[in-house]
């Protein structure tokens, strides 16, 4: 098992004891914006030149009003060095959160920009296909996709676009010696 589904499963664990797991996720991303938009914050976190006492001083007040779940991974993370996962960390333990609440997040890519009701319908085919999970939609438009659809979810691709279909047909025609 990798450090990040480690420290990831172990943070699910604490914050799942500690009914926190949305909280924690929700203050981890404030915690990763905020070292996103300060260069000192992320000199600090990062950097090693800074005593662990100190760090973990430093952490206790920049979480303050955080779950304890937030406060003790950040000082774990720094206390063994190991800060420069964190974002990677934070993207695991979503998942995490995510499958232990039932959700699934579906990346849709269309043509054109789709209407609420359309998106709709996708949610609920797509909620039935996944076995009643609720589905959580991010939308973005391609024109260059001509029409119909990619979704890519848990890693996987599914690719019904009309130019996915066609580079498939040249694909087939071409070793095929068709053309």
């Amino acid at each position: 098992m990798s450090a990040v589904s480690t420290y990831a499963e172990a943070l699910f664990e604490a914050a799942r004891d500690r009914d926190e797991l949305e909280e924690t996720l929700d203050n981890l991303h404030e915690f990763v914006n905020a070292l996103g938009e300060n260069e000192e914050l992320q000199l600090f976190f990062y950097g090693t030149q800074i005593p662990e006492r100190q760090k973990r001083r430093a952490i206790n007040g920049l979480t303050e009003g955080m779950t304890t779940s937030t406060t003790n991974f950040l000082k774990v993370l720094a206390d063994n060095g190991r800060a420069e996962i964190l974002e990677d960390v934070v993207r695991r333990y979503e998942d995490l959160v995510e499958e232990h609440m039932g959700r699934v997040e579906v990346e849709l890519t269309t043509a054109v920009e789709l209407t609420e009701e359309e998106l709709d319908r996708i949610r609920d085919r797509l909620g039935r296909i996944l076995e009643g999970k609720e589905v959580i939609l991010e939308t973005n438009v391609d024109p260059d996709l001509v029409g119909g659809a990619v979704f890519s979810l848990g890693g996987r691709r599914i690719d019904g676009s009309v130019r996915g279909q066609l580079l498939n047909l040249r694909d087939r025609m071409l070793e095929r010696g068709a053309v």
